[in-house]
């Protein structure tokens, strides 16, 4: 399955090449198009690592997210 993630970023928060880079060095690889990046996983318990780490990283950057997961 694969894990799509849209950023809105915050004038008043972390600069985005900053969130850029920790999305990149979290293993999420950026796309063209409706969303800006993404990411492969197999299972819920893989799932929710991502998320509980992505939320952990993004934190304190005033970056918010939307997550949408999709069949390959």
């Amino acid at each position: 399955m694969k894990l799509y993630i849209e950023l809105y970023f915050s004038s008043e928060g972390t600069p985005a090449e900053v969130v850029i880079k920790k999305m990149k060095n979290m293993g999420f690889e950026p796309v063209v198009g409706q969303y800006d990046f993404a990411k492969n996983y197999n299972n819920s318990d893989e799932y929710a690592n991502i998320v509980k780490t992505l939320s952990g990283k993004l934190e304190g950057t005033k970056t918010r997210y939307r997550l949408i997961t999709r069949k390959k």
